[in-house]
């Protein structure tokens, strides 16, 4: 790796360590230059601010997170299957990523004022997953939006409460239990 690209890849590490301790307002760019033993210049040679820096950080991550959870699913025939695939997919990313997986939930708020319109999220593929269900009779006619809400609020709690300590155990192995009750949410 030349020294440019590493520097950037600290930089980046940094900025992802300092935005989940401290959130993004909280961090600044002095802090993330110290901790990725660069120059302040380095990170602006890089991205015009810390606000730039963090929606990068967010949206080359979650865009491939997407990719990831959408060729998860499209092997799914049933709506319950695709949901167990999104459990598995995120409950996978935050064991094997904590940091990473926690960066992309925290943001996901802030993140969004920047979005365009047409911007995949894990969201949208629960929407079209229950509409989908929903047109097939395996989930029950409700608004998809507020369907979604009900099912990626509980899914994406799950990593929270294990980042704030209060779950302790290996959420891979919480997948079945998490997609029978927010199953229940939605089947007929």
């Amino acid at each position: 790796m030349s020294r440019p690209i590493a520097k950037r890849q600290h930089v980046m590490e940094a900025a992802l360590q300092l935005f989940v301790e401290k959130g993004i307002e909280g961090t600044t760019t002095r802090e993330i230059a110290q901790m990725a033993k660069a120059g302040e210049g380095t990170m602006f040679r890089h991205f015009k601010s810390k606000d730039e820096l963090a929606w990068h950080l967010f949206n080359e991550n979650l865009t491939t997170f997407v990719t990831h959870l959408e060729e998860n699913i499209s092997g799914q025939t049933t709506t319950k299957g695709k949901i167990r695939s999104m459990v598995e997919a995120g409950y996978t990313l935050y064991e094997t990523n904590p940091l990473l997986c926690t960066f992309l939930l925290l943001t996901e708020h802030s993140a969004a004022r920047r979005m365009p319109e047409n911007y995949k999220t894990p969201i949208n593929l629960v929407m079209h997953a229950i509409d989908e269900g929903q047109k097939k009779g395996e989930a029950r006619m409700m608004d998809p939006s507020l369907a979604a809400a009900l099912v990626f609020g509980a899914i994406t709690r799950v990593p929270i409460f294990k980042h704030a300590g209060l779950i302790k155990r290996d959420l891979r192995e919480m997948v079945d239990e998490v997609t029978e009750s927010v199953w229940r949410m939605v089947s007929l």
